[in-house]
């Protein structure tokens, strides 16, 4: 189900089981999935936030990051998961599994493991993911 079709589902409710597909990105509030659309635009309204969103370590480790701009990632996406806010302005699902598209227009997808123990040992290296959006004009030589 495209992110646009489940925003406007009314049946879903808290727990309710959900495979969503659509373009996967990371925000400054999170890691995010977009309605299908074209071109990509990082703002589009159409969103799910994924709410155990430290599922974004294992991704970045398997999944090519984009240089420069405002995400790490802008990849078509399938998830599989549970439904942990129903309301449609401010949904969120937890996600169990997830496929990326990583090589773009192939239509292949890479299942990236997210299991929590993968996740956890992530979190309990690094705590957890400090998400901020990217200045594109910010020179990356700068960062300390």
């Amino acid at each position: 189900m495209d992110i646009k079709e489940a925003l406007t589902h009314q049946g879903f409710k808290a727990g309710d089981s959900a495979e969503l597909s659509g373009w996967l990105v990371d925000t400054d509030n999170g890691l995010f999935i977009l309605g299908d659309h074209f071109p990509e635009d990082y703002f589009f309204p159409y969103r799910i936030r994924i709410a155990n969103d430290d599922i974004i370590y294992p991704i970045l480790n398997k999944i090519p990051t984009l240089g420069g701009g405002r995400s790490l990632l802008f990849y078509r996406t399938i998830v599989q998961g549970n439904i942990a806010k129903p309301i449609s302005t401010d949904m969120e699902i937890d996600v169990r599994k997830i496929f990326v598209e990583s090589n773009r227009e192939s239509g292949l997808y890479d299942e990236v493991n997210v299991s929590q123990e993968i996740v956890q040992g992530y979190v309990n290296k690094f705590g957890s993911y400090k998400f901020s959006l990217r200045d594109p004009l910010r020179d990356w030589l700068d960062d300390e």
